[in-house]
């Protein structure tokens, strides 16, 4: 790990109240010595950690910004190694001209992520706690934050502790008859272990079926507002929304291309798909639009149909329910349920079940509430209920958790064979080390710069 003091921009460029620029490293507080200059006659290097400074950023005699700076000293700072913040006045000049300061003065602007890598390396967090800073700035929802900061303090951390304890009590058995196999039935012991990496097993499972709940939590799910052309699709769009997104006009055909935003269903993220209307088309352009809102529809956890009540129903609202009449994952919207309604609603209330159906008004928003209760049951009913205890797991995680349940798979088949315990405590060796790979404790290089790139500047 490179050992110099990085610098970087940790607040977005705009314009805004205040700006942090962030230092860390063992000369920190002699850089910040030679630019900041105190209100009242102190040593930055001498205050106590975790202290806030007024003062004037300086180059030379030129005074360049009214400033707070921040002291974190080592180890009790987020690197682990000495910390300040320079708390600017929000603006581009400002921060590019302190930023500037504190690279002339022996700084080195940081890589991508490079404050949390840091962190990782100097053991204040595993690598799945790092991850998870990822997760908590691109939260979708208050219930995906919450998921997200228990995984930050350990929640995953502690699981994947367990497992490997468990592994390694059993590999420390294992090794000891192989050392002294005249102490105990060596063939008994096979069978011996046998329940205690089902239990394993069984512990991991459990693992990844939360995880299968948080994943929808963090990622959402994916809704796609199909109908044919004029049903009321982007007003249903700006009803959900609660604001003006998607254009909404009495001409049909409007919606030529999706339009994608993102709802809070009781702490889902639903990410709603508005698509073009299913319809006769003419022009190259239209027929990509329909091609695309079919293509949604196939690939959508759930379909959102929307039919103009004030309307009998025509060919491409019979496609639409004749597409739909033998799956789980749809909701039937009558939209405009303020005018006189002309739809045949008896015959739809017969051919499909009454839970599936609501009536509104994306107009007047009558109605909404209902479709929001509707579409969280149908989450529900496909995941089971949220709970509390979901766990989520990016895609590198789950892979090695699989990768460490197969490889147990793999041991009891083996040992039901009655294969020797020495092969046996070759496989457990080979699920700790997945279980390494996954906290950091055997990680490659390319692996950590691959995670940490995906982060900005000043994390």
């Amino acid at each position: 790990m490179k050992k110099d003091t990085i610098c970087a921009i940790s607040t977005p460029l705009g314009i805004s109240g205040i700006g942090i620029i962030r230092l860390s490293g063992s000369d920190t507080y002699r850089i910040v010595e030679k630019i900041f200059k105190p209100a009242r006659k102190i040593k930055i290097s001498d205050v106590s950690s975790h202290t806030v400074h007024y003062g004037y950023i300086i180059d030379g005699e030129k005074i360049v910004d009214e400033v707070l700076v921040t002291i974190m000293k080592k180890p009790r700072s987020y690197t682990r190694e000495d910390m300040a913040e320079i708390g600017c006045h929000g603006g581009l000049i400002p921060l590019k001209e302190v930023l500037s300061l504190c690279i002339k003065n022996g700084a080195r602007q940081a890589e991508p992520g490079e404050f949390t890598r840091r962190a990782f390396l100097n053991g204040r967090i595993d690598l799945t706690q790092a991850e998870t800073v990822l997760e908590i700035i691109y939260s979708k929802t208050e219930k995906a934050l919450e998921l997200s900061t228990k995984k930050l303090k350990g929640a995953l951390t502690s699981h994947l502790t367990e497992i490997r304890n468990s592994l390694l009590e059993l590999l420390t058995d294992i090794e000891a008859k192989i050392e002294f196999p005249e102490e105990d039935d060596v063939e008994k012991y096979q069978m011996d272990t046998l329940p205690k990496i089902e239990r394993i097993i069984s512990f991991t499972d459990s693992v990844l079926t939360r995880a299968g709940k948080g994943k929808i939590i963090q990622q959402g799910i994916n809704a796609a507002i199909t109908g044919r052309a004029n049903a009321g699709k982007s007003s249903l769009l700006n009803a959900l929304l609660k604001e003006e997104r998607a254009i909404v006009t009495d001409i049909p055909g409007t919606t030529r291309d999706v339009l994608q935003e993102t709802i809070n269903v009781k702490g889902i993220p639903v990410n709603i798909i508005d698509t073009a209307g299913i319809r006769k088309v003419r022009g190259k352009i239209e027929k990509m639009g329909v091609y695309k809102a079919l293509e949604w529809m196939e690939n959508a956890e759930i379909n959102l149909i929307v039919l103009d009540g004030s309307k009998k129903l025509n060919e491409y609202d019979h496609q639409l329910l004749d597409y739909v009449k033998d799956k789980k994952n749809y909701i039937l919207i009558i939209n405009k349920n303020d005018l006189s309604l002309k739809i045949e609603r008896e015959y739809i209330e017969k051919k499909f079940p009454v839970d599936k159906i609501v009536f509104l008004s994306a107009k007047t928003g009558s109605g909404i509430d209902v479709l929001e209760e509707k579409l969280y049951n149908l989450i529900i009913d496909g995941y089971g209920e949220i709970k509390g205890d979901e766990m989520f797991l990016n895609l590198r995680q789950e892979g090695k958790i699989k990768e460490t349940r197969d490889v147990l798979i793999k041991t009891k088949e083996e040992i039901t064979k009655g294969v020797s315990i020495d092969i046996i405590a070759e496989y457990l060796k080979k699920c700790i080390n997945k279980v390494d790979e996954l906290t950091g404790k055997n990680i490659q290089e390319e692996v950590l710069d691959k995670i940490f790139s995906q982060f900005c500047i000043g994390k």
